[in-house]
């Protein structure tokens, strides 16, 4: 009984941590980071130089120069004009409201034969932002747009989150564990 409530608190901790990860269109699928925008995808890969060689798909782990890189997997997006936002979180009901003041980063809307998107931008401060890439075809009948919140220089707190979660639950589990092999099996009349 013990190990099927442990198996059960692992599963609904593998849940949790994959739904605490999750940032709006991106996601990771076999070791790529997808960013799904209508029909269609783009991998998004963000890169610090100055501070580290790994890349990053999600949140950026400092403020500073960064490079994200966007390339569309499938012909449609290279066939239409591509734009990329980022807007400062400031608790917005609408990603629109004060779109203008709230601009950290716009790149205007551009056809992109390569498929890829590129830009730099240094990040003055740490914070949370929404990146919005928004795809239009020529004539306007189609327009696709993908929404991915993330923050700069605030990943520390999630993983001390993280890790206080995980060391809370071996605790519990060890405990558990103990209980069983030595405290109730002392308890058990001998016969």
């Amino acid at each position: 009984m013990i190990m099927r409530f442990l198996v059960a608190v692992t599963m609904a901790t593998v849940g949790w941590v994959a739904h605490a990860h999750a940032h709006g269109d991106v996601g990771v699928n076999q070791g790529q980071c997808l960013m799904k925008i209508g029909p269609d995808t783009m991998t998004f890969t963000g890169y610090q130089p100055q501070k580290s060689r790994e890349q990053f798909c999600d949140d950026i782990p400092d403020a500073g120069p960064t490079i994200i890189t966007l390339d569309a997997q499938q012909d449609e997006l290279r066939d239409m004009m591509l734009e990329m936002r980022v807007i400062r979180d400031v608790g917005q009901s609408n990603d629109t409201d004060n779109i203008e003041a709230n601009t950290e980063y716009y790149s205007p809307p551009k056809k992109y034969k390569s498929g890829t998107l590129t830009f730099e931008h240094v990040f003055p401060q740490e914070g949370k932002f929404i990146g919005l890439v928004k795809a239009r075809s020529d004539d306007g009948t189609k327009e696709y747009v993908a929404r991915f919140p993330f923050s700069v220089g605030l990943t520390m707190g999630r993983e001390i989150t993280i890790a206080v979660f995980f060391a809370t639950l071996g605790v519990v589990a060890f405990g558990l564990w103990y209980k069983h092999q030595f405290i109730d099996k002392k308890k058990t009349p001998s016969a």
